[in-house]
């Protein structure tokens, strides 16, 4: 059977392997990757660029992410988040990325909104759109799950702007939001992680196999086709992409 055409695979499902076997395991069951840049498959390692580019598979690239990062109030902390970014976006045009994906703030602890926190992201969107600009590469920054655990957990919580959206339908399942993201999609939509999960308050966001959860992966993949936005499933292991592919497969989702 062909792969699908219009979904893609996230190399975590392969963390264990070097990046060549991920991207190899990945061409046998889909026709894109997304490649997240850290661990064994960080793209500041020149074997691992090369590797993408003999992979022949169109890439998109998952961004290093920790916690404040983009949205860190300390300068310094700021600056220091944006400045790994720029390296792994110039890493990320070089092997010639779809697109390039980004966290905004994430806390374990829940709390209020913070203006300062917002300042904060919305100088690094301004300072990443300029990089895109010089790049060529898209940057898209995907929303957050836990309701007050982030600035960005729900349609209209921030100024992107000049960046794209990345829509994570399990994030947005735990914060509740998922329905509301999908009856408005924002404009700036280009790119959907789909897995699955319990639904609001599964804060551990286990990143289940499509169909194992609450996500409803035709309504999802509805809206994603209808908007042009590029799908990948990212999962935890070899069998979670399987198991997702095959429910996708057994209702028609995809050939």
């Amino acid at each position: 059977m062909h792969p699908p055409h219009d979904i893609g695979i996230s190399s975590s499902a392969y963390s264990e392997l070097l990046l060549a076997a991920a991207l190899e395991r990945i061409a046998a069951v889909a026709a894109a990757a997304e490649i997240r840049s850290f661990g064994l498959h960080t793209l500041l390692s020149p074997r691992n660029r090369r590797a993408a580019l003999a992979s022949g598979l169109p890439c998109s690239v998952h961004g290093p992410f920790g916690y404040a990062g983009l949205g860190d109030p300390s300068e310094a902390a700021r600056l220091e988040a944006l400045d790994e970014h720029r390296r792994h976006l110039a890493a990320a045009a070089e092997i010639d990325a779809t697109l390039y994906l980004v966290h905004p703030d994430w806390r374990p602890e829940p709390s209020l909104r913070d203006p300062a926190v917002v300042s904060a992201l919305e100088r690094s969107f301004d300072a990443l759109r300029e990089l895109q600009n010089e790049t060529g590469v898209p940057i898209v920054v995907e929303n957050m799950p836990g309701a007050g655990s982030s600035h960005f957990t729900a349609p209209g919580d921030l100024d992107l702007r000049g960046l794209g959206f990345a829509l994570d339908v399990g994030h947005a399942a735990i914060s509740g939001t998922l329905d509301a993201f999908l009856a408005a999609p924002p404009p700036e939509w280009r790119h959907v992680h789909l897995h699955s999960n319990a639904g609001v308050g599964d804060l551990d966001d286990p990143h289940l196999p499509v169909g194992a959860g609450v996500v409803d992966a035709a309504a999802v993949l509805a809206a994603a086709r209808a908007a042009g936005a590029s799908v990948v499933l990212e999962l935890n292991s070899a069998g979670d992409v399987a198991a997702s592919l095959a429910y996708l497969r057994g209702r028609g989702l995809i050939a």
